[in-house]
């Protein structure tokens, strides 16, 4: 057999995707291609890879045997692009940012808007959604997140604490009763498939009142509470730049959080890396002071 890690890249995309679109997606290129690829593959080494199933692909257990290899060559693979990449002479280049999608619209604008400004080679790519990607095996340069941990060889930074409340527009505050009480209250939540999350967790156990409108997506919720359909559980700083009120109800504490920053190791002085992390870690500090 003649494989190199192409062919073996395709494999991981598809058995990660769980679908040919999906990975064909991740790769960059049309998913005939992908779908050729594998077949190909599968022919030489005279085993199937993956069930081909109406619910998405499947991995077969001659996949499974070697999986962990594929894991091992993708991962060597990605730590000698960045060893190589650490040789760049100046700040040029994409460098991808995973973060959730308030810091993706809030932060990330006026971070993309210093770089223009210092390092106009460098362009930002941001991955904007609640995934947790794997740093240690390069499916992102930088993430953003609540939780200090990853797996890899990833270094961690706190970006700053950050303080919960609840928050309505001025128009929803004004309908409430006078002296309103939790059982007055409107509640926007996530959906169920978002059950899990602290926030959703939170108004789970304490609302009193009801339910108005449920999401799976953050702007929509944060465009709810602007256009006065009910509350919002968010950061301080957050309801500042949303322009929305604190609800005038006593209600539990909600706990504190942080966020943090995260970057391979491998990655953190390569030079178009490096000024992204230093530019975040500055807006950072602007927004503790607001």
């Amino acid at each position: 057999m003649n494989e190199d890690w192409d062919d073996w890249r395709v494999v991981w995309a598809a058995g990660t995707a769980g679908t040919f679109t999906g990975a064909a997606k991740a790769l960059g290129i049309g998913q005939a291609t992908v779908s050729r690829r594998i077949a190909a593959l599968e022919e030489r080494l005279g085993h199937d890879l993956f069930a081909r199933t109406a619910a998405g692909l499947v991995r077969t257990p001659a996949a499974d045997a070697m999986w962990n290899h594929i894991e091992a060559m993708r991962a060597s693979w990605q730590q000698a692009t960045a060893v190589v990449q650490g040789h760049e002479t100046e700040p040029e280049g994409v460098v991808r940012v995973a973060t959730a999608v308030g810091i993706a619209v809030d932060v990330m604008p006026e971070v993309a808007l210093r770089l223009r400004q210092s390092h106009p080679k460098v362009q930002l790519e941001i991955l904007a959604d609640n995934r947790a990607v794997d740093l240690g095996g390069f499916e992102a340069d930088i993430a953003i997140r609540n939780a200090p941990m990853d797996r890899g060889d990833v270094l961690v930074r706190k970006l700053l604490t950050v303080t919960a409340g609840v928050f309505g527009s001025a128009a929803y505050l004004d309908s409430l009763p006078a002296n309103p009480t939790q059982a007055d209250l409107a509640w926007l939540q996530w959906s169920s498939e978002m059950s899990h999350i602290p926030q959703a967790m939170w108004i789970t156990e304490h609302n009193q009142g009801r339910v108005v409108f449920s999401t799976n997506n953050y702007l929509a919720m944060r465009a709810a509470a602007q256009h006065g359909l009910g509350l919002l559980l968010c950061s301080e700083l957050e309801g500042r730049l949303l322009k929305l009120l604190p609800v005038p109800v006593d209600l539990p504490k909600i706990p504190s959080g942080s966020g943090y920053l995260l970057v391979p190791r491998a990655l953190r002085h390569v030079p178009r890396v490096s000024v992204v992390v230093d530019a975040i870690l500055e807006q950072a500090t602007e927004l503790e002071k607001m």
